[in-house]
């Protein structure tokens, strides 16, 4: 078992903070690909989904020349701070406002386990040890990429973030369950 910074177990950072459509020489669209925010990410799920924001294919491919994947990692850098979301899906999102997207060294790290690596209380001291701001809390990328991992061997990351999936899942199942019972 060891340690690492957060900067060697991933292969890149897909960083578009702060760009817009009119910054790209467009605007926002009515259909097209969603575009996701800080204020979209909250308790490692997607919220206020119908608060997205679209964009065209045509600005999709100025806006995104690196795509998110499935098995993506997402953080927000502020305003909310720290907010992690797994991405579990094939489809293609501007990352906006706020987010930074890591592509996971998948040869070094699992790319799940990461993620609940990155919502445990260790890697959020971390995170509030190195931000900045007083009102609105926020992170720099050289600050998030020198936050402490700690990194089993790959199979145990592995064995990890497959029992913390099933309870996540288990807990996802028995909300719904509970919608459905009070419906």
């Amino acid at each position: 078992m060891g340690y690492r910074p957060l900067g060697e177990c991933i292969e890149s950072v897909i960083d578009h903070r702060g760009l817009t459509p009119k910054k790209l020489g467009g605007n926002w669209a009515q259909s097209g690909y969603r575009a996701l925010s800080a204020k979209n990410i909250k308790n490692g799920a997607l919220v206020q989904e119908d608060s997205m924001n679209r964009v065209s294919n045509e600005m999709y491919r100025r806006w995104m020349p690196e795509e998110v994947e499935r098995g993506d990692v997402f953080i927000t850098s502020e305003a909310p701070f720290g907010e992690v979301l797994y991405w579990d899906s094939d489809e293609k999102l501007v990352l906006s406002q706020r987010v930074f997207g890591l592509k996971v060294n998948r040869d070094i790290c699992d790319s799940r386990y990461l993620y609940y690596w990155m919502q445990s209380p260790f890697f959020h001291g971390e995170l509030r040890g190195r931000a900045t701001g007083t009102t609105v809390v926020g992170l720099r990328q050289p600050e998030l990429l020198r936050c402490i991992v700690k990194l089993p061997a790959r199979d145990i990351q592995t064995a990890i973030a497959h029992v913390l999936g099933a309870i996540d899942s288990k807990i996802t199942l028995n909300k719904q369950i509970n919608g459905y019972l009070a419906a």
